[in-house]
């Protein structure tokens, strides 16, 4: 299990909790993609790259959300993977909408790096959709 990993996805989560764009940056690889929950849907067109993509995606963030969190329930190590499982909150900044919903997310670390440094990571519904996602189907 790589420690430097987890530890790397836990660091993300306070990253992004305290809307820390140089922090989040620090943890990820310089050519990263970061495509969240609906980019992913409409085919990575909303994905975010590189150190520039991941300050604008907390921009993006920012202007959307009066407030938003993530919380880890469970780390699963798949190797070059992390399978995260938690929940993501948020108030819409101008619908006032609420969200609150279980989610699954990928981080990807570059195969052999050794520098807990995601190259890529993605959103999910559930579980069994990043599994089949890693290519891990049960």
């Amino acid at each position: 299990m790589s420690q430097e990993n987890l530890e790397s996805v836990r660091q993300w989560v306070a990253a992004i909790n305290a809307g820390d764009s140089d922090r989040l940056v620090a943890l990820a690889d310089p050519e990263v993609d970061y495509l969240p929950y609906l980019a992913a849907l409409s085919g990575e067109a909303g994905a975010y790259h590189g150190h520039e993509g991941l300050r604008r995606y907390l921009r993006d963030l920012d202007e959307a959300w009066s407030a938003y969190a993530v919380e880890i329930h469970q780390l699963e190590d798949l190797g070059d993977e992390v399978l995260m499982q938690g929940r993501l909150w948020g108030k819409g900044r101008s619908s006032g909408l609420d969200v609150d919903s279980s989610m699954a997310w990928l981080h990807t670390f570059r195969p052999g790096s050794g520098q807990g440094r995601y190259l890529r990571l993605r959103f999910f519904a559930n579980r069994d959709e990043a599994l089949e996602a890693a290519g891990l189907s049960e």
